[in-house]
């Protein structure tokens, strides 16, 4: 099984899921972690552009206005790419959507740590 976390610290699950700054793929066999790889998120986000009106630094405006917003959750389909269920705290309805169509499940959490998360998947596995 295959689980993924966005983070911006490799320790704790990020507040907002497509700003963050990386996602954290685990492998998970036998109630064993095979492996983890982390991905940057290419499409990630500085609060502080959004607040002065800036975009992506590559002149492109970014706003999630109503219609517009879907496209910016895409390019998180490749980086997810076999994960089998994304875990996070919250989900707009843009991120909803987009998992939807990678055909990729989340699972909501009140936890903040990641490795608190992984060891309950670990638990689950016979």
């Amino acid at each position: 099984m295959k689980i993924s976390f966005p983070t911006n610290d490799r320790k704790t699950i990020a507040k907002r899921t497509g700003r963050c700054k990386e996602f954290v793929i685990y492998d998970l066999v036998d109630s064993k972690i095979m492996n983890i790889v982390y991905h940057e998120n290419t499409h990630e986000h500085h609060d502080h552009e959004h607040e002065h009106g800036g975009g992506h630094g590559d002149g492109n405006q970014h706003n999630h206005k109503k219609g517009e917003g879907e496209h910016s959750h895409a390019e998180m389909g490749e980086l997810l790419k076999g994960v089998d269920v994304l875990v996070v705290g919250r989900v707009g309805k843009f991120m909803k959507k987009a998992l939807e169509g990678f055909g990729i499940r989340y699972q909501l959490t009140k936890k903040i740590e990641i490795l608190e998360v992984v060891n309950e998947f670990l638990e689950g596995i016979d």
